[in-house]
């Protein structure tokens, strides 16, 4: 850049040769012992080209200072700038680290997350089987229940209507035998009369049948033998009373068991419904859930690696920014120390020109 500052000058000013004044003769002379290098060539022939073109060595001085302080004042700016363009990418560099790490949490967050989820969703599919075979054997034993229920039902109809029939068989058996052994009524009628409930006896019940067998034994007996058996009959009807008023005691409290035992099923049933239900929901809510972490994760193993890009990238910018920079500060630090050279040298000319000049005019005067 300070070549090419060099190079617009010597434009600026022109070649103008003309024969330079003892004084610049000698400058040009000592600019001659400096070392080679483009950057102080350049500047010899600027110094020349200024002298040669009637310029004062003042002038050169001041032209040199002016060149010395524009490279000083490159350098603050070129610092300034790189300082803050560095902090720019620090800045950067730091945000992009937190964003991986987050990232990297996140995915650690997410793996963990699946895996706990895995493990819920097969807890709660084990219990939603359990639960669904819980409602399973309820509803058999409940169906069991129905058909044992219905079959006894059956049964008790059947032993009612058997009862029944029965009692009142034999309310009119002890009616028709109890007429029987009235003692006005004359032999020939009483067998009559236990012919016939023999009679009925055998199509009602059959011949096997004990009342049966017993109102034939009245046939062959005397009053009071049959006395004896009409008593055994009462018994036998007052026992049936007995055993069928038990037997409807006993239906209904089968039944009130019954009705329980239904009311119990269907509470039980409601309460597992209800719970199978949440445990369906949150079945469906973990697996949801799962969905989207493992959503989240596809996109955080795409966003890792794009931020590790762009941060070894940022990183690598820095870098050759900063070599950029040193390159550029070394570059003009060297063009610093050559014009500072410069100057001094001018400096130190002009100074002893300047005593020189004053000590002549003091032997003068």
């Amino acid at each position: 850049m300070s070549i090419i500052r060099f190079n617009l000058l010597i434009m600026t000013i022109g070649v103008c040769l003309s024969a330079m004044t003892p004084q610049a003769s000698l400058l040009m002379k000592s600019f001659h012992e400096f070392g080679q290098s483009p950057y102080s060539d350049q500047l010899k022939e600027l110094v020349q080209i200024k002298l040669e073109t009637g310029a004062q060595v003042d002038e050169v001085l001041k032209l040199i200072k002016e060149l010395l302080d524009s490279l000083k004042q490159d350098q603050v700016d070129d610092d300034v700038e790189h300082s803050r363009q560095m902090a720019v990418f620090d800045q950067n560099i730091n945000e992009l680290e937190d964003d991986l790490s987050k990232l990297n949490t996140d995915l650690a967050n997410a793996n963990v997350l699946i895996q706990t989820l895995a493990e819920q969703l097969i807890i709660l599919r084990e219990t939603i089987i359990t639960y669904e075979k819980q409602l399973s054997i309820l509803n058999e034993q409940e169906q069991f229940i129905r058909n044992a229920r219905a079959a006894d039902i059956k049964a008790y109809n059947r032993r009612v209507e058997s009862a029944n029939k029965v009692i009142n068989a034999l309310n009119l058996i002890i009616e028709k035998l109890s007429k029987a052994v009235d003692e006005q009524i004359t032999d020939e009628n009483r067998q009559a009369i236990l012919a016939q409930i023999h009679s009925e006896c055998h199509e009602q019940f059959g011949p096997n049948h004990p009342i049966t067998i017993l109102i034939k034994l009245t046939t062959r007996f005397d009053v009071p033998t049959v006395q004896r058996i009409l008593e055994k009959l009462v018994q036998i009807r007052d026992a049936a009373n007995k055993s069928l008023n038990e037997d409807i005691a006993a239906e209904e409290v089968a039944s009130t068991n019954f009705d329980n035992s239904m009311t119990e099923i269907e509470t039980l049933r409601k309460r597992l419904s209800t719970d199978l239900e949440n445990l369906n929901q949150q079945f469906n809510d973990k697996l949801n859930q799962q969905k989207i972490v493992l959503a989240q994760k596809e996109q955080l193993l795409i966003d890792i690696p794009i931020t590790e890009e762009l941060l070894q990238l940022t990183k690598e910018q820095q870098e050759q920014y900063h070599q950029a920079y040193i390159s550029r500060q070394t570059q003009r630090l060297s063009e610093i120390e050559v014009v500072q050279k410069a100057y001094n040298l001018v400096f130190d000319h002009v100074d002893s020109v300047k005593k020189s000049e004053d000590l002549t005019a003091k032997l003068n005067s």
